[in-house]
């Protein structure tokens, strides 16, 4: 098996490799707009290929499927997973898009562009997760799909995003791969205030209401006994439009996506208990 890995890590370096070429001709800025998505997405299969060899053991399995039990008690993530892929998706399609419009695309092809390239990106992501530990899985195919279709409607709805957020909380546990670090993370949904007409009152406009899923104790060796599977609503702060009146625009913009900890008040409920916890 070193040997096969070997191999997918020379091959991924060949398949990068005119991206950094320099032969005298055109730089990669210097490239047409569909020459840069080409080799840009290319260079993501790469970059996915690379890491999938490194963390998740791709190219030690032969291609084989992955039972999931979606948001079950008994799955092994209880879920939390499925809320991942689709958060990437949703915000890989975002960020490709803003990033192809730089390119020089116009912003209704360059957000189908992005949503596109994301879904093919992570739909690749599961496609090598089928020769590793992981298993190709059919609930995060679907996942990846609702979160590239989500991702192009909140583009092209601008109104829509204005008043919905999708973002994760997230503070670093010590794990190498801090992609499927479950254990410190959280998913929500946030209302903005501030993007509602009828509300009028410019304090509540710094508020925003929440509605979040998050796993504790699933990755660890420890009694399933101790596994919690928490919904929790809350009322926060809603950073994105307090750094938007202070003119910080990319600010703003970043806490469209990210949830800061402790700058909200929440009730969660463990869904595997009667427990109700703060």
């Amino acid at each position: 098996m070193r040997y096969e890995r070997l191999s997918l890590l020379f091959a991924c370096a060949l398949f990068a490799a005119p991206l950094t070429a320099n032969d005298g001709h055109k730089r990669f800025s210097d490239l047409p707009k569909e020459d840069k998505v080409f080799w840009g997405n290319l260079a993501g299969v790469a970059s996915i290929s690379l890491w999938g060899i490194a963390t998740w053991d791709y190219g030690t399995q032969t291609p084989h499927m992955e039972g999931d039990g979606w948001f079950r008690k008994d799955d092994k993530h209880g879920g939390v997973d499925k809320l991942g892929h689709f958060y990437t998706n949703f915000t890989l399609s975002h960020g490709l898009s803003y990033l192809y419009q730089s390119w020089g695309y116009e912003t209704q092809h360059a957000t189908l562009l992005g949503s596109l390239s994301a879904f093919g990106l992570m739909g690749f992501m599961e496609f090598g997760d089928s020769f590793g530990g992981h298993g190709f899985s059919r609930q995060d195919f679907i996942m990846n799909t609702l979160g590239a279709i989500t991702g192009y409607i909140f583009l092209t709805r601008p109104e829509l995003a204005r008043r919905i957020d999708i973002r994760v909380e997230y503070i670093p546990g010590g794990q190498r791969d801090i992609f499927t670090d479950y254990e410190n993370m959280k998913f929500l949904v946030a209302l903005k205030l501030d993007g509602i007409p009828s509300v009028r009152n410019k304090y509540l406009k710094y508020l925003d209401l929440q509605l979040g899923y998050y796993t504790r104790h699933y990755s660890s060796a420890g009694s399933q006994e101790n596994r919690e599977r928490n919904i929790y609503i809350a009322v926060g702060i809603n950073l994105s439009h307090v750094f938007h009146n202070m003119s910080h625009k990319k600010t703003a913009k970043f806490f469209n996506y990210y949830q800061m900890p402790y700058t909200y008040i929440d009730h969660s409920k463990n869904l595997n208990d009667s427990t109700t916890t703060r």
